[in-house]
């Protein structure tokens, strides 16, 4: 990864996800599938990071794995392009699109501002099965700590973050929900570096504090200094030199002048 303008490297190999093989994440039930669940397919497991975006995406295999025709697939790969996710090449190739600190900053900086202001309108319409739903949440992340299974524990925190913006309104809500889905790449590099999964585990906990003790601004607070400092940490982390601009411009205008947190750098 890099920064806008510059070359692009990548995250050191230990901080990887690790990846299968894109046949097996991808395999087809021996039936022509509709070209939305194509599209679903191959986006969760490029979400999971289970394509080299070094490597060409062979259409004609990919169409034989799932078992359908080059129809559906080339179709499901212009959705996916139009997402950002999906590179074409002038040749025609196409490639799955690579991490970068221009993404990840831009991302980050969105869902600083849009689940901050869903967490706003969330909470305080919160009855206490809805507080009580956001614990268990959290409890099942904690008692995943040990274990490292990144794929549950991804699980249990799309969960959390949903019950955060429950009462946000639909588009708000879909809009939140692709711009986190879209940060999964970026997150399971981070959650790779050992320290992430504790202090992940602590900034989860401050925010359903706050849910309880102080409302929707301060559950807002702090869920906007929990996502910048995750962006801030994995660009000191990746490239120390780059300047995250959006991601701290973003957590001003959501804590207006409170103190921006610095990056977890180690």
């Amino acid at each position: 990864m890099a920064s806008e303008g510059g070359p692009r490297t990548e995250p050191e190999r230990s901080r990887r996800p690790a990846r299968t093989s894109p046949a097996a994440a991808v395999q087809g039930s021996g039936s022509e599938l509709s070209t939305e669940v194509v599209h679903d397919r191959l986006r969760e497991a490029i979400l999971r990071g289970e394509f080299d975006p070094t490597v060409p995406i062979s259409q004609v295999q990919l169409a034989a794995t799932l078992g359908v025709s080059r129809t559906p697939l080339r179709e499901a790969l212009r959705m996916l392009q139009r997402e950002g996710l999906i590179d074409s090449e002038p040749n025609r190739r196409v490639r799955v699109a690579e991490l970068s600190m221009t993404d990840l900053e831009q991302l980050y900086a969105s869902r600083v501002l849009v689940e901050a202001l869903a967490a706003r309108l969330t909470v305080p319409r919160y009855s206490r099965e809805d507080l009580a739903e956001l614990k268990a949440s959290l409890v099942e992340m904690k008692e995943l700590l040990g274990g490292r299974d990144l794929d549950a524990w991804e699980a249990a925190h799309r969960r959390y973050h949903e019950l955060l913006r429950k009462y946000a309104g639909d588009r708000i809500e879909r809009l939140a929900r692709d711009l986190s889905d879209h940060t999964e790449r970026y997150r399971r590099v981070y959650m790779a570096e050992p320290r992430a999964w504790s202090a992940a585990a602590v900034e989860h906990a401050a925010i359903v504090e706050a849910c309880e003790s102080g409302g929707g601004p301060a559950a807002s607070t702090q869920l906007a200094r929990h996502l910048a400092r995750t962006a801030l940490t994995l660009i000191a982390l990746v490239d120390p030199e780059h300047e995250p601009t959006p991601v701290r411009e973003a957590l001003r205008l959501v804590t207006a002048g409170a103190e921006v947190p610095e990056s977890d750098e180690p």
